[in-house]
């Protein structure tokens, strides 16, 4: 008898314990999203092919002493709807390879793209670097040092 009761507890506190997958998309992929993701911003508005919606930039930064960035944009399209879906997502691996903190950015989108303007902290001597980026499409981006 005791037996029983002891495994009826278990399972009655396993059946409790356990959490049900949400049923909202949005909250179960807010759930999803990496720890390591610490910046999401929406960096202008894009139209195409009879699509519109914006851009997403997020931040992802991982490292010890030395804390590096990784960049990823994304577009996201609007629906007559209301509702969003995410079409396509790049990395920029340039920054990446730089081992760099990206201590703020701004950007700007017009009929041609995006353009990106990153200020960044460098463990390197000499410090502090700015760079561009200029979005075009999923498939053809340049990533350079500031001319400024």
């Amino acid at each position: 008898m005791l037996k029983r009761t002891a495994l009826a507890v278990a399972v009655a506190g396993g059946l409790i314990s356990t959490t049900p997958a949400l049923a909202d998309a949005i909250a179960d992929g807010v759930s999803l999203l990496p720890g390591a993701i610490d910046d999401v911003r929406v960096a202008g508005t894009w139209s195409r092919d009879g699509q519109s919606g914006v851009y997403r930039i997020l931040i992802g930064r991982g490292g010890g002493n030395d804390i590096t960035a990784r960049m990823f944009v994304q577009w996201v399209a609007y629906h007559s709807d209301g509702s969003a879906t995410l079409l396509n997502t790049i990395e920029i691996p340039e920054l990446a390879e730089l081992e760099v903190d990206v201590i703020d950015y701004i950007s700007e989108s017009d009929q041609d793209g995006l353009t990106v303007y990153i200020q960044a902290d460098n463990p390197a001597p000499g410090g502090d670097e700015t760079f561009e980026l200029f979005v075009f499409s999923p498939t053809e981006y340049r990533f350079e040092a500031a001319t400024n």
